[in-house]
């Protein structure tokens, strides 16, 4: 991975996945410079971005929330989600119990979903947790 100088990118990013993670684990993960985006109308809250360009030749635009720890991932528009977030994967080792969400059309790689809880299983889990306390009490 490398930092892209700005004009690399000819189109619009827009958000793929957001995640939560520390300023440490951001400069461990992401070792590339960042800029200090203060400006209210580019992002909701003070925060870092860089363009980065992957070894696989993908780019992203990333941006870090001072205040939420979030990390917002931007890729380009005409850019196969699904494929951008297993080459994104592939060299930045996010847990996928940071991811906070991800776009509808983007599925995570396979070493990472795998292990994704859904809502319905939780669900699930929970009504029979309750039937069984139910059966207990009588």
């Amino acid at each position: 991975m490398r930092a892209a100088k700005p004009d690399e990118l000819k189109e619009n990013a827009v958000p793929v996945m957001t995640a939560h993670i520390s300023e440490s684990e951001l400069l461990k993960w992401f070792p590339v410079t960042f800029q200090d985006i203060t400006d209210p109308w580019a992002t909701p809250e003070p925060s870092k971005g860089a363009l980065i360009k992957l070894d696989a030749g993908d780019y992203v635009v990333v941006y870090w929330g001072h205040d939420s720890k979030e990390l917002t991932v931007n890729i380009p528009s005409a850019t196969d989600a699904s494929a951008a977030l297993a080459s994104f994967f592939r060299e930045v080792p996010i847990p996928r119990s940071r991811v906070l969400w991800r776009r509808a059309d983007a599925r995570l790689p396979r070493h990472i979903a795998a292990k994704t809880l859904s809502a319905a299983g939780s669900r699930t889990a929970k009504l029979q947790s309750n039937r069984q306390r139910a059966k207990t009490k009588r």
